[in-house]
This record gives C-alpha cells, sequence and structure tokens, in this order.
C-alpha cells in the first residue's frame, strides 16, 4: 500500500515493500515519456518526491533479484497495463466530501412541513387528468404515477433537521426541486423558481442558510438532459403567451426536430413530456452553463449558495440528439461550477462504468452503481442490474470492487457516491429482506471507500418495489425508528465521522473466500479492518492487537466473525 502527500510544489510518497527489497523505483509517465525515480528506504518503506502535475504512476521493486510491478491492478511479476496504474489529478474533488454521510431525499415524500403549500385534488391537469392529492399511509399507485402527491416539502426538511443530526447526516442530495408539474420533478418547467409546492425561492435561500448553519451541506438534482415539455422552450401546453418550439419559434433550435410537425422532437427514452435538449446551439450551452446566470451558477451563487450538482443521466447530455461532445460539455458544467464555487460538488448519475468521466476536470465522482450497488446486491440478494439473478461469491465480489477502483485516481475513488437503494431502484430492504445481512448491507456502504448516501427510509428498512413503489412516503411513527437496524446505522455513522480511515483511507482486501471477506481502509498509521461472513462463522486470524469500537473490545491473534455477521476492528499499533 501507498500513500502520497500532496505539497504546493511536489508530491512526496511512501510506499511499503517487503524487507527482502533492494531497490525501488516509481515510474512516471509525462509527455509520453517514461521517467524512472529513484526510491529511498526509510524504516519499513520506501519514500521519493515527484513534481506536481497531473501523471500516472506505478512502482518497479528488485526483491531478492526479482522484478516487480505494483500499481492499483496489485502486484505482478509482469509490467500492468496503462490503464490501471496510480493517477494523480490537479481537478480533484472538494476535501469537504470525505467528512460526510449523504442523505437522499424525494421531498414529496419525505414530510409535510407546511399543508397550505399542498397540491389540492383535482388543482390542475397533468397528462390530461386530474393530479391526485394522497393521504400519507397511502401507497403510491402505478394507475396514477407522477400526477400523485403527498405535500412532502422543504419545511418539512427543515423541521427534520433534528432527526438527521441525530441519524448522524450530514449532507443532502435532493431529488429535483424546481417548478415542474409531476412529483418526480424531472419535467422541469423553470429552472430558476423553487416549485411553488415545495415553497418559494426567498424560502430555499433562508432554508439554505439553516442547513448551512447546521453543518449539513446541499447538492441539488440538475436535469440538464431535458427540460419537461411545458418549459417556456417548447411551450406544448402553451403555458407561456409566446412562441417556443412548439409553435415554430426560435427556441426550436434548443432542440433535436426530426420532421416539420409541432411534436416531432426527440424526448429523452421516447416520452414526449421530456424534451431532449441540443447542446450544439450555443444558446443552450449559455444558458445552462456558460452565461453569469446561467442554471449552473445561479444557485451556487448567494443567497442560495448550493454546495454542487448531482447531473441526472449525465452520460447522455450532448448534441443532435445524442451524447455527441458529452464530456466536452460536462467539462463546461464542472468548470462554470468551480469557477462560480470553487469547493462545488459535481457527481453524475451512471449506471454502468463511469472511468471515463471520473479522471479529472469532468465529474468529481459518480454514482457507483457499477462499482459499488450492483456488486453488493448480487452478494448478498443475489440479483443485479435489471433484478437479473447473480450468484456472486465473495471472490467475484472482491474483483468486482478491486476492478472497479483500479482506474480511478484516489481522490476520485473517494468521491464515488455508494447507495444500496434510490429513487429508481427496488429497496435494498425488498430485495435482501434478512435482516442481518441487510445489517451488513450497511456496514459495508459506511465503511467501502467512497461517499455514502442513504436513501430515505433504508435505515428503517423500509420496504418498496419498483417505481413508484419505492417512492413511498417515510413512515414517520414507525416502531422500525427504534429497531435495531437504525440503530446500527447510527452506530456506523458515528464510526465513521471518528476514523479518518474510514473517510479517506486506501482500500485493500486482505481475503475472499466463498461467503468470507475481509478488508481494511488505511490512512498512515491508522487501519480499519472489516470481517464479515454472509453464511457460516469463522475465525480470523489477527496480527498485534485491535481494538473493536463498538463493543470496546480488545482482540488479539485471532477473531470470531458470527454466522451472517460483521466485526469492523481498529489496529492499536502504530
Amino acid at each position: 500500500m501507498h500513500f502520497l502527500e500532496v505539497h504546493p510544489e511536489h508530491l512526496n510518497i511512501k510506499v511499503e515493500a517487503p524487507p527482502e527489497t533492494t531497490h525501488g523505483w516509481v515510474v512516471t509517465y509525462l509527455g509520453g515519456d517514461e521517467q524512472q525515480t529513484p526510491l529511498h528506504k526509510e524504516g519499513p518503506c520506501w519514500t521519493g518526491r515527484l513534481p506536481r502535475s497531473n501523471l500516472h504512476y506505478r512502482f518497479r521493486f528488485l526483491v531478492q533479484g526479482k522484478v516487480w510491478w505494483y500499481n492499483q491492478s496489485g502486484v505482478s511479476s509482469t509490467s500492468p497495463a496503462f490503464h490501471t496504474d496510480f493517477k494523480h489529478t490537479e481537478q480533484a474533488p472538494p476535501e469537504w466530501v470525505h467528512g460526510r454521510v449523504f442523505y437522499q431525499i424525494f421531498v414529496d415524500r419525505f414530510k409535510n412541513g407546511n399543508p397550505a403549500l399542498s397540491v389540492r385534488e383535482g388543482e390542475y391537469l397533468y397528462e390530461g387528468h386530474p393530479v391526485k392529492a394522497r393521504r400519507w399511509e397511502d401507497s403510491p399507485t402505478r394507475e396514477h404515477g407522477a400526477r400523485e402527491f403527498y405535500g412532502g416539502d422543504l419545511e418539512g426538511i427543515r423541521q427534520s433537521v433534528p432527526y438527521l443530526k441525530t441519524l448522524g447526516v450530514n449532507a443532502l442530495y435532493l431529488n429535483p426541486i424546481f417548478e415542474s408539474p409531476s412529483s418526480h420533478k424531472y419535467d422541469t418547467q423553470d429552472y430558476h423558481r423553487i416549485d411553488p409546492h415545495f415553497g418559494t425561492n426567498q424560502d430555499f435561500a433562508r432554508w439554505m442558510k439553516d442547513m448551512h448553519e447546521n453543518d449539513i451541506r446541499v447538492v441539488l438534482d440538475g436535469v440538464f438532459n431535458h427540460t419537461g415539455d411545458r418549459h417556456m422552450w417548447m411551450n406544448r401546453e402553451q403555458v407561456y403567451g409566446f412562441r417556443g418550439a412548439h409553435q415554430g419559434g426560435d427556441t426550436r433550435r434548443h432542440y433535436t426536430y426530426h420532421g416539420p410537425g409541432p411534436d416531432d422532437y426527440l424526448g429523452w427514452a421516447g416520452i414526449k413530456t421530456l424534451p431532449k435538449l441540443d447542446y450544439q446551439h450555443p444558446e443552450v450551452r449559455s444558458k445552462m452553463y456558460g452565461q453569469r446566470h446561467s442554471v449552473v451558477r445561479y444557485w451556487l451563487n448567494p443567497p442560495y449558495n448550493v454546495d454542487g450538482w448531482r447531473l441526472d443521466v449525465s452520460p447522455m447530455i450532448g448534441k443532435n440528439g445524442t451524447d455527441e461532445g458529452n464530456q466536452e460539455i460536462l467539462s463546461g458544467i464542472w468548470q462554470a461550477a468551480r469557477e462560480t464555487r470553487p469547493d462545488s460538488f459535481i457527481f453524475g448519475e451512471h449506471v454502468f462504468d463511469a472511468t471515463r468521466w471520473l479522471q479529472g476536470g469532468v465529474e468529481d465522482g459518480s454514482m457507483n452503481y457499477h462499482g459499488f450497488t450492483h456488486p453488493t446486491w448480487g452478494f448478498l440478494a443475489g440479483v443485479e442490474h435489471r433484478m437479473q439473478p447473480a450468484q456472486v461469491t465473495a471472490e467475484d465480489y472482491a474483483q468486482r470492487l478491486t476492478t472497479s477502483l483500479s482506474s480511478l485516481p484516489h481522490p476520485h475513488q473517494l468521491a464515488q457516491v455508494n447507495l444500496l437503494s434510490s429513487h429508481d431502484t427496488v429497496r435494498f430492504a425488498t430485495l435482501c429482506p434478512d435482516p442481518d445481512l441487510q445489517k451488513i448491507g450497511a456496514a459495508l456502504l459506511l465503511t467501502f471507500i467512497g461517499v455514502p448516501c442513504i436513501y430515505y427510509g433504508d435505515e428503517i428498512g423500509l420496504q418498496g418495489g419498483e417505481d413508484p413503489d419505492c417512492r413511498k412516503p417515510m413512515p414517520w411513527g414507525s416502531p422500525a425508528f427504534q429497531g435495531d437496524l437504525h440503530r446500527w446505522y447510527r452506530t456506523l455513522i458515528q464510526l465513521r465521522h471518528q476514523e479518518q480511515a474510514l473517510q479517506r483511507g486506501a482500500f485493500q482486501v486482505l481475503h475472499a473466500q466463498g461467503d468470507e471477506l475481509v478488508f481494511e481502509r488505511r490512512l498512515g498509521p491508522e487501519r480499519i479492518r472489516v470481517l464479515l461472513s454472509r453464511g457460516e462463522g469463522f475465525l480470523s486470524p489477527l496480527e498485534g492487537q485491535w481494538l473493536d469500537p463498538v463493543t470496546s473490545q480488545l482482540h488479539r491473534k485471532q477473531v470470531r466473525i458470527p454466522s451472517k455477521g460483521v466485526v469492523i476492528l481498529k489496529s492499536t499499533c502504530k
């Protein structure tokens, strides 16, 4: 394992190597040329210094006369693939992210803090049908879908701050909050206006001030691939008294049309209420992120001071109805955000491998479905993406985790947004109904490298099938808030806040076999070891003395992992 210290003009490198090592080098690639910088032995480690810049690097050691290579894919006797090298980027994610535990809130379903704002039964038509005002105890239905409303609002979240702080979360990711006729609000009508059923812009400015005073960061959902059909640029429902794209106006160029008719435009996933924006047009780029009052910049600036953006379907954003120019556009969004708020956090929605977007200057992190969620479902619930059956051993699971990490710079590994459930998935408690395995899932979420994000209700084992069932109202008053799972989440979150190794440490698998997994998070001399079994219990050997921070019990030589259980240990050796 190696450690990198960033200084104003240089990088200090420290790497562990076997005691039989006689020579060591750090191999870098700059300007297409390979450079080998000798390392110097200091105790059990080898150290060196590199100029500060964007670079790829690996280590080469001579051990008992034989050459060994070490990079993110591990140790090998042959030169490893370039794309798995360690990477340092100067466009690193903001530091504040590492110490945060995120909580995702689907606003309409979280808490009704001001009933006067709630959508009334039949208040307006959505897709030709009257909207429905539902009781909090009702379950969402496919029949009414996005025209069902429960009354959750910003005030409800503000009233819940004591609960959030007791749980231990200190960052929020909010599903869309801008004006929209639907309950999900992914069909934006006005990017510069808070939905009036959630509050006003002035309410939101005060709300953000309250969040920051409580040390809670806030990231908003940016739906920048498409607008809603009621947006003034499209104006399909003729909400506005001027010509939009649907009436043949100049903003027709903001979208991709494939025919002369008013409805001959491309909708996201073929959905006509979600017309896809065309970033080929300079005015779209300017209005979305380029100009001073663009959407991206507007909410990062005072008086709102939002802390970042989650980019909806970010790999699909592009020109001419495709993803053409995607990384160029996302880089423009990232740069606009950093110019406006230098510590803003930008992460994208990626269902598949996001490596290309996470090399610096495009996105800081991604929703880590590929590198955490789906492998964890497979290991604990026996299903993966699109609910396909999967038989995943601990060996398979460990390989999926490490392979996904191997192509990412360490700062971006730390900024991957890990989740067990979201508004787009079956709830983890439904996928994995065994309470013991749910606790293992929570432990993985809170100890794996990256930023944990808890979907509201997961901390109490809230059940939910596919959309819209996964968007049930939060069952305030449920006995589950006094249950074992909720207590376990609080314990894990507290531990994560206490241990820098869990926030910033490197990740290394030590043992993976059958049902058994052991891994460590390491930061300098600090070591946190996580040992778990999804099946029978086992004995794991220990070197030195280890403390269980949950039970305060000391362990030497070995520790027993219970059946379907997890043990977390902290090394007491410095």
